[in-house]
């Protein structure tokens, strides 16, 4: 048995532990379960039952989804499967202010498991905070997408060149305007 795939097992399982401890706080009947093996391959059904049991309880990002979409014996194709998680990948990103770097299409194939368990701990985070989903939900109704932030990178990675110039002129955008040398 290889050793090198301990470490990313390793972070898995925590991951899996870290949305099993968030989706517990709001799932309190354990309908759906939350088990580590589900959360390390989760099955679109399952996360169609997680999403939709964490919604019916909290309330958050009502009426994103229609009655059809609640249930997820309609929800069977590529193309309404991409929508449903694209759509709740849209409320949660905006209503957060934090890009969710999941890629729907990846999800359901199985792959990505870490993203995927990152999505979930950020939505249950914006559930548990009672964040207002209100506005977001009827602009994602009304077609509109998260968007890519310019931001810092994130923890563990190098400012690219690019990224480093970007930030630069971002400050000097924000300096005020008696600071700036007039050109």
């Amino acid at each position: 048995m290889s050793t090198q795939n301990l470490p990313a097992a390793t972070a898995l399982d925590d991951s899996t532990k870290k949305s099993i401890d968030l989706l517990s706080r709001i799932i309190k009947n354990n309908k759906p379960p939350l088990t580590a093996k589900l959360l390390a391959k989760p099955p679109f059904r399952y996360l169609h039952d997680v999403i939709s049991e964490v919604i019916r309880v909290s309330g958050y990002a009502s009426g994103l989804y229609s009655e059809v979409e609640m249930n997820s014996e309609n929800v069977k194709d590529k193309d309404a499967k991409l929508a449903y998680l694209t759509k709740l990948m849209d409320v949660v990103g905006m209503s957060t202010g934090v890009f969710v770097r999941m890629q729907p299409a990846k999800v359901i194939a199985g792959l990505e498991p870490e993203e995927t368990n990152a999505f979930l701990q950020l939505f249950a985070k914006a559930v548990l905070k009672k964040v207002d989903t209100t506005e977001v939900v009827k602009r994602v109704l009304a077609g509109e997408h998260q968007q890519p932030k310019k931001a810092a990178p994130a923890a563990g990675e190098k400012a690219t060149a690019p990224a480093k110039e970007a930030a630069a002129k971002a400050s000097v955008k924000e300096a005020p305007k008696a600071a700036q040398k007039p050109a």
